[in-house]
């Protein structure tokens, strides 16, 4: 019993690290190599995901629970085909949206202005783009076992089924934080959706399909806004999410706070 704990205080503890420690860092990096600051952050990511849904699974397979307990037994019937259907059509949507996007004639500033932080760890390279599909894969499958899963199983019994939705929503949008207030909202309304989604369908995997092809679509129509060219405002757009930015140009140096 007291394993379990020590598992979620370790998840937590890597929500603080990468709040405190990651995130900064990739801050001062990103000034002087965008590129390898996001190669670097998405390891460091994907890393991070996968040691501490490695711990779960591990807990489970040693204390020789159900897996359907955490969520992850296949669900049938309506609550496949439904949540299927959703997502091919959701994946079509923004396929639209993408070809859209690459037709449009003339400068994506404005798009990526819009982007803001974010556009700074999405793929501006087509080499980017296979490394990005690994993120949104371990995102989709770790991060719902994490907190749709694991923080949810470990909560009800303290909170309720209600509570502990809420508590792990509350997690998820946090844990985004970085993407400023704007990201924080649309976090919070996408872990709702999931939330809902394995609720209804009593199953992870909706869920885990969704949430990978939400980021792994999200990082194509990025890198579609991004590629022509990687525009010096987008170092600006990091202010929306840090109060302050060392920027170094040739020959001179500057601080550039919100």
């Amino acid at each position: 019993m007291r394993f379990q704990w020590l598992v979620l205080a370790l998840f937590m503890l890597a929500l603080v690290l990468d709040h405190r420690v990651l995130w900064p860092s990739f801050v001062r990096r990103v000034a002087r190599d965008p590129a390898r600051a996001r190669r670097v952050l998405w390891m460091q990511w994907v890393a991070m995901l996968w040691i501490c849904s490695i711990l779960v699974l591990g807990l489970w397979f040693v204390r020789d629970r159900s897996l359907d307990a955490l969520g992850l037994d296949m669900p049938t019937g309506w609550r496949l085909w439904a949540p299927v259907v959703a997502i091919v059509a959701f994946a079509c949507l923004q396929v639209d949206s993408a070809v859209r996007i690459g037709h449009r004639k003339g400068d994506n500033a404005r798009l990526r202005r819009q982007l803001g932080a974010t556009g700074l760890i999405l793929p501006h390279e087509t080499s980017e783009l296979l490394g990005w599909l690994g993120v949104s894969i371990s995102a989709g499958f770790c991060e719902e076992l994490l907190f749709r899963g694991f923080v949810m199983w470990m909560l009800e019994p303290v909170l309720g089924v209600w509570l502990a939705a809420i508590t792990s929503l509350a997690l998820f949008a946090a844990a985004h934080a970085y993407q400023g207030l704007g990201g924080l909202a649309r976090s919070a309304l996408l872990g709702a959706a999931l939330t809902a989604l394995v609720l209804v369908t009593r199953s992870l995997w909706p869920a885990i399909a969704m949430h990978a092809v939400i980021d792994g679509m999200g990082g194509w129509i990025g890198w579609v806004i991004l590629r022509d060219r990687a525009a010096p405002s987008l170092t600006q757009g990091i202010t929306s999410a840090v109060p302050c930015v060392q920027v170094s140009p040739p020959r001179r140096s500057a601080t550039r706070c919100r």
